[in-house]
């Protein structure tokens, strides 16, 4: 006999067993499976002030997480740790780059570094609408441009 349990503090292994299950459901369907990677915005104490948390496929890279302090933020760094991700993206064969955001995030500085809106589901949350973005990287010419991550903070 089976149950359905509603949990508000689920084990990470609970969580596990579903995430797995869903990711190797797929793997059996396109024959891979997504790497995690992280890129991380540090200080020289090696303290974290930003970062990127992506899947990486075998066509697209998706951009789970863009984070920076607020103190650093429109200084540059957000566009630094895109193109790393980007860059990384490219060396491992990807083609594209996704990424959603909220209304009151990020959608202008996604559109200022070369990603187009493919579509937005309005109302979503508060009022509050989610975007979803692309970029193709074959076409990107600000990947090959910057080469300088050095951060120093």
């Amino acid at each position: 006999m089976y149950k359905v349990v509603v949990d508000y503090v689920p084990t990470e292994a609970d969580n596990a067993v579903v995430r797995e299950g869903i990711i190797a459901f797929n793997e059996s369907i396109l024959g891979e499976r997504d790497k995690t990677f992280s890129i991380f915005l540090k200080n020289d104490l090696a303290k974290v002030f930003g970062g990127i948390q992506a899947f990486l496929g075998t066509e697209s890279v998706y951009i789970d997480v863009l984070w920076v302090e607020g103190n650093l933020q429109k200084q540059g760094y957000g566009t630094k740790l895109l193109d790393a991700a980007e860059r990384e993206a490219i060396k491992n064969g990807c083609i594209f780059s996704l990424v959603d955001t909220w209304d009151f995030q990020a959608e202008e500085f996604y559109l200022k570094n070369g990603y187009e809106r493919i579509g937005e589901i309005k109302n979503y949350w508060l009022g509050h609408s989610k975007m979803f973005l692309r970029k193709n990287l074959r076409q990107s010419k600000s990947c090959e441009s910057k080469k300088d991550l050095s951060v120093s903070l």
